[in-house]
């Protein structure tokens, strides 16, 4: 009995140091828990009862220079589904597949996931969300996100670009310039109880979201709607795969229009081809044509190796080398001013007056006016321009730039250096952002316009663009002309490699009463009848120059005369052998002429055209002084065809050339030299008279 005492004694000894053990660590874990590692326990408790959002950034707006809405945010739904409250997943995948026009089996995989939520369609239509609040399908919700909305459609929407479904830009500015419009989005938490609702008085903890900031433009919207209009009509008129046309502020490199055929709908870019996407204004080259004589005409003029008075002649062709370079006129234009060269586009003209220029010089220009180099326009993707090696170019690349063939430019890259003549020669650079709006607190950035160079002088300039006026007046720029207005401009046909295809554009300077605006048109891979400038690029640019020029309420002067007219006085060549080159120089400026001297000597040993050639006024006196070796220069023969001797004699003097005849007086019936050869002053032309 005694031994059971003790037995149960013993028990309950045991049991009771097994309580108070249990209780000691109990009493530990509780004091561990609540007083040493509460603030652990805590931060779990509450972070058990916080739910944190991101709270989207609004993307900047994108406004044109009066204050128009080009691209701007709107609210949107995007639906998600929380897979632990789909009640019959089975049927709920039927019913979405078919509303969002999903592949069943994808929905269904995704809706029976382990994940809390899956994000089913973002950014759907009001329509296609009204539907879904309407069915009330368990376990699908709706949050709210905003979507890129462009107002205008398709306007502009090669220079806009759009947006990804992040609300991050893919193209165009809204790509450039992302950094600045996309924002930064924010994040908030708040505390709810156990039934998920939020506790009034909880705790709330944020990140302050910070919208993007807005774009000024410099592109006028309904300047933009008439080049976008023009392209449109222009497709229905002739046979091209597209075009691009620009319109500049010339004074301060200010992009007012930039537009491009085929277009799209940045609101739904996807479903069109990605070949519409493409700035072809930007990203693409071509060969310029007869508009890059602008150029050659501003060098030539700028060096002093031509003036607008100076005689050329022209048989239909010149050889350069074994190249022979014809015009587009089959007989030729004859003997003709430097100005009438420029009217009617002749071709071996150009080349004769490039050639006047040595390889550095004509190269230096063609840099200095900004090809081969990207305009930093910041547009995605803008080419560099193609131009050769400089190695490699001799003199039968030289001859062909003269009239724009074997380089190829960007549409920006022309549009600039024709708005270089047209502010004066100075060269600006391409301006499609004026200021960028930083919000409350913050200064805005603002983009002032920027000189890049002064490429020619203002004179040289001015007298090139008066060369151009004549164009448009009677030359090949006729149907550019807007009656009232004084337009300068040149047309431009290129052929491609297939020959069924050119380039047809015309590029053309808009009077204003504050400043000259640059028109570039450019009709791609035109087939057909017709494909000359002339006759396609020029009319789309009349159209468009009288809008603008109406839109900006410009008033037309019929009554205004021609600032420009070409002297007909004629003046006789003297003799300046052996005398110095300043008295020389002195004597030939007083006098009327131009002059451009080779060498660095002191004394004049010959001269072109030589002593007793008639010339008109302020044409161009070639002198070579003593230092100048082998100074025979390469003269394209005139066709002396059906010209009696003295008249023979007058031209070959006028040109510089040696010239011998044989046979009765009379008509010359034959001549040794081949027309347009080049041959050197010291090589003599033998003429054969009836």
């Amino acid at each position: 009995m005694q031994e059971f005492k003790e037995s149960i004694k013993n028990r309950a000894m045991f049991y009771f140091v097994v309580i108070f053990l249990l209780f000691v660590i109990i009493a530990f874990r509780l004091v561990w828990i609540q007083v040493i590692n509460s603030a652990e326990y805590k931060d779990k408790a509450l972070n058990q009862r916080m739910r944190e959002f991101v709270v989207n950034s609004e993307r900047g707006i994108i406004y044109d220079n009066t204050g128009r809405k080009l691209a701007v945010s709107l609210a949107a739904k995007t639906v998600v589904a929380l897979p632990d409250s789909i009640i019959n997943p089975k049927k709920t995948a039927e019913e979405l597949a078919v509303l969002l026009d999903a592949n069943y089996n994808t929905i269904y995989r995704r809706i029976t996931s382990d994940a809390a939520a899956i994000f089913l369609q973002r950014k759907i239509d009001d329509e296609l969300h009204q539907e879904l609040l309407n069915r009330d399908i368990p376990g699908i919700i709706f949050i709210d996100e905003s979507k890129r909305h462009y107002p205008e459609g398709e306007l502009a929407s090669h220079l806009l670009g759009f947006t990804g479904i992040d609300n991050n830009g893919l193209s165009g500015l809204e790509l450039s310039y992302n950094n600045y419009l996309v924002g930064k989005e924010g994040r908030m938490a708040v505390e709810r109880d156990a039934a998920g609702q939020t506790i009034p008085a909880g705790i709330r903890e944020s990140i302050p979201v910070q919208n993007g900031h807005d774009l000024h433009l410099t592109i006028d919207q309904v300047i933009q709607y008439f080049a976008e209009r023009e392209l449109r009509l222009a497709e229905q008129n002739f046979e091209i795969s597209g075009g691009s046309i620009i319109v500049m502020d010339s004074q301060n490199g200010d992009v007012l229009a930039l537009a491009n055929t085929p277009t799209y709908d940045p609101n739904n870019f996807q479903a069109y081809p990605e070949k519409n996407w493409r700035n072809r204004a930007i990203n693409d080259v071509f060969e310029p044509g007869s508009t890059f004589k602008i150029i050659t005409t501003a060098a030539a003029l700028e060096e002093g190796v031509i003036t607008e008075n100076d005689i050329l002649t022209d048989p239909g062709h010149i050889y350069v080398g074994r190249h022979e370079i014809s015009c587009w006129s089959d007989t030729g234009h004859g003997a003709h001013t430097f100005a009438d060269v420029v009217k009617t586009s002749c071709n071996p003209g150009f080349v004769e007056v490039a050639l006047k220029m040595d390889k550095d010089t004509f190269y230096s220009y063609i840099d200095a006016f900004g090809f081969g180099n990207r305009t930093s326009i910041r547009l995605p993707a803008e080419a560099d321009g193609i131009l050769p090696e400089y190695n490699r170019i001799g003199q039968v690349e030289l001859a062909t730039f003269s009239f724009g063939h074997g380089l190829s430019v960007t549409p920006i890259q022309l549009a600039s250096a024709v708005s270089a003549v047209a502010n004066g020669g100075k060269l600006m650079q391409p301006r499609l952002v004026r200021e960028i709006d930083r919000g409350e607190n913050q200064a805005n950035i603002i983009n002032e316009p920027a000189a890049i160079r002064q490429v020619i002088s203002e004179q040289t300039a001015n007298k090139t663009k008066e060369l151009l006026k004549q164009t448009v007046l009677s030359g090949t720029g006729t149907q550019a002309a807007i009656e009232g207005y004084e337009i300068a401009g040149k047309t431009g046909t290129a052929q491609h490699y297939n020959a069924d295809l050119y380039d047809a554009s015309f590029v053309g300077i808009l009077p204003t009463e504050q400043t000259d605006l640059t028109v570039l048109v450019i009709l791609y891979d035109i087939t057909g009848d017709s494909y000359y400038g002339s006759q396609t690029a020029a009319p789309v640019f009349k159209n468009l120059g009288e809008n603008i020029l109406s839109y900006l309420d410009v008033k037309p002067n019929f009554n205004q005369q021609p600032e420009y007219e070409l002297s007909d006085e004629k003046l006789t060549v003297p003799d300046l052998k052996n005398l110095s080159r300043f008295k020389a120089e002195q004597s030939l400026r007083e006098k009327g002429f131009n002059v451009k001297i080779q060498g660095d000597g002191d004394i004049i040993v010959d001269q072109l055209p030589k002593a007793g050639a008639v010339v008109n006024k302020d044409s161009t006196v070639w002198l070579f002084d003593d230092e100048v070796k082998n100074y025979n220069i390469l003269i394209p023969v005139p066709d002396f065809r059906n010209m009696d001797i003295e008249e023979a004699k007058e031209l070959a003097a006028l040109k510089g050339l040696k010239i011998s005849y044989s046979g009765n007086s009379g008509k010359v019936i034959g001549q040794s030299v081949y027309p347009g050869r080049r041959i050197e002053t010291d090589e003599v032309i033998n003429l054969k008279l009836q």
